[in-house]
């Protein structure tokens, strides 16, 4: 079943990412590696086959929805019998009409893929190679494709009759931190691509894995070389003056909506979604017409998998609160150990050691210290609001995490969690200038405590004129 639209009509479709899946059962995982691995992964990675599942069953559901987006890191890390297993549950898409379109990234082709044992702990289970994953997954998407980048797995695809999607691989490097985006080769066959389609007048969409525009200030701030679409303020210009005004990206496991004006006066936006089996586990469904683009998140709300009456969502909200608190607590009183964990999170070890000084100094005033101790200590209790005087450091700064990853963070200047919190941080600001050497932090407190653009989970996005 080939949807078709025509001007004026409207495109319904799903985007999901990062499903990390693991097939723990197949694989006979167990054994105290696992048991930790399990526990202190950001994923839900006990219960991803639940969860892949779940979403499956939801896609089936929705009878007026066929075209379904999938934007990489499919399996946990690159794990063979995860690929195949999950070709299986893409099947059940595909044979009862669905249209899937697949992309493939960095933990798909992990140099390490994992396996777990009583006898062995954690070992390296075999993995695959592009070209063996483009024979799995060849059929979502890729087989089909008007065109296609064969070294990389990149393709374009035909949503309907006036809609072309670009499909776009930025492996990169590889798994390792560095450049994650086009090299030159791949680079020149995308601008083909993109005068073939501004040629035909046809409406460009991209789907990538790595961000193109930031999905907040810290990530901007730390990530930007090594987490972010290689040379992203030149793609994002080139994509926007070639006509493309949305491109679906995953990896930060963060909901983020953002958007970049290039000089001329093109837009684009960057719909970047979380990871589906961490929380908050989105789904994006969107509608499309020449005006502009719906976004709605949803939700799975139970998996089939024991979690002692918990809804899932319940569930993967307290499996991240419990990585937090550990992060936390290894921030106060264990900083070798917070430089390995802080990797969850995407912040990278290295930058964590240079900082570890005043990640430290703040780990134990987080830990130690209510509102009100440290409005007091500080010399700021007058500016800090009643109630929040009992509201923990820890538990603030856990929340304001939670809600940079599920976006939307709701705390306006004028309210008092905002109000409470830069109180303090501008008593700690000058100290913490000194030891980074630098004041672009600020902006990134701010940014986590309040979103003052487009909404990241329900937004109505125009489409603007294009300008040559």
């Amino acid at each position: 079943m080939k949807s078709r639209r025509i001007w004026g009509e409207v495109m319904k479709f799903y985007q999901i990412t990062d499903m990390h899946f693991y097939p723990a059962r197949e694989m006979k995982a167990c054994g105290r590696e696992w048991e930790q691995r399990a526990a202190y992964d950001q994923k839900c990675l006990a219960q991803s086959e639940a969860i892949v599942d779940a979403a499956i069953d939801f896609f089936l559901e929705d009878k007026e929805t066929d075209i379904i987006l999938i934007s990489g890191d499919n399996v946990s890390d690159g794990e063979r019998v995860g690929h195949y297993a999950l070709q299986k549950k893409l099947r059940r898409l595909t044979a009862a009409g669905k249209r899937v379109f697949l992309l493939t990234a960095t933990h798909d082709l992990h140099p390490q893929p994992k396996g777990y044992s009583e006898e062995r702990g954690e070992y390296v289970a075999e993995g695959c190679t592009r070209s063996e994953l483009i024979e799995i997954y060849g059929e979502f998407g890729y087989n089909d494709a008007v065109a296609v980048h064969p070294d990389t797995f990149s393709y374009v695809a035909m949503l309907d009759d006036h809609t072309r999607l670009l499909v776009l691989n930025d492996d990169g490097i590889g798994f390792e931190d560095g450049f994650h985006g086009y090299f030159d080769d791949e680079l020149n066959w995308i601008k083909q691509q993109l005068e073939e389609g501004k040629s035909k007048g046809d409406t460009m969409l991209v789907m990538g894995h790595h961000p193109l525009l930031a999905p907040g200030p810290f990530y901007s701030y730390y990530c930007k070389d090594t987490q972010m679409l290689g040379d992203c303020d030149k793609i994002a210009e080139m994509f926007a003056d070639y006509g493309v005004r949305f491109m679906f990206t995953g990896h930060t496991h963060m909901q983020s909506i953002n958007y970049f004006d290039t000089p001329k006066g093109n837009r684009i936006y960057d719909i970047n979604t979380g990871s589906l089996t961490a929380y908050p586990s989105p789904i994006r469904k969107m509608e499309l017409t020449d005006n502009s683009l719906v976004v709605r998140t949803l939700h799975i709300s139970h998996i089939d998998y024991d979690l002692n009456g918990m809804s899932y969502m319940t569930f993967s909200r307290e499996h991240f609160d419990f990585m937090l608190k550990d992060i936390l607590y290894s921030a106060a009183h264990d900083i070798d150990r917070f430089c390995v964990v802080c990797e969850c999170f995407s912040f990278p070890s290295e930058k964590a050691r240079k900082l570890a000084v005043p990640i430290q100094i703040l780990g134990k005033i987080l830990d130690s210290l209510t509102f009100k101790k440290a409005g007091t200590l500080l010399g700021c209790k007058s500016k800090i609001a009643p109630r929040m005087y009992n509201v923990r450091l820890a538990d603030f700064l856990i929340e304001l995490v939670r809600n940079m990853y599920a976006g939307d963070e709701p705390y306006a200047p004028g309210t008092a969690e905002y109000d409470s919190f830069m109180a303090l941080y501008r008593r700690m600001a000058p100290l913490l200038h000194k030891l980074i050497g630098s004041d672009e932090i600020d902006s990134a407190i701010e940014g986590s405590l309040y979103n003052d653009g487009i909404p990241d989970n329900d937004a109505v996005l125009p489409i603007s004129e294009y300008k040559e």
